[in-house]
């Protein structure tokens, strides 16, 4: 596939990729206590509930407030990771 090449997208991915402001990045323990990154899409109209719940007590049902769409396991997000946001969200982490 060239560069100029783009899978098709669904209509959510498109409107994604349109929206990467609402993306957010997250570092936290998940439920085994391993360090993950998550990278979610909060709705607008649901920012400000989703970022009031992740500076409460630490527990957080992300999907919730939004959709994860991409996570991994580790210190930093992964080379994989980052090339699907590139690709599938043109998202650059």
């Amino acid at each position: 596939m060239s560069t100029t090449d783009k899978p098709k997208r669904s209509f959510m991915d498109r409107e994604i990729a349109r929206s990467g402001h609402l993306i957010h990045k997250l570092k936290a323990k998940d439920t085994t206590g391993r360090w993950a990154y998550y990278f979610v899409y909060v709705q607008a109209s649901k920012e400000r509930l989703f970022l009031r719940a992740i500076e409460g007590d630490g527990t957080v049902d992300l999907e919730k407030y939004g959709k994860v769409i991409a996570s991994c396991y580790g210190e930093e997000p992964t080379q994989e990771v980052k090339e699907f946001l590139r690709e599938k969200y043109d998202f650059n982490v």
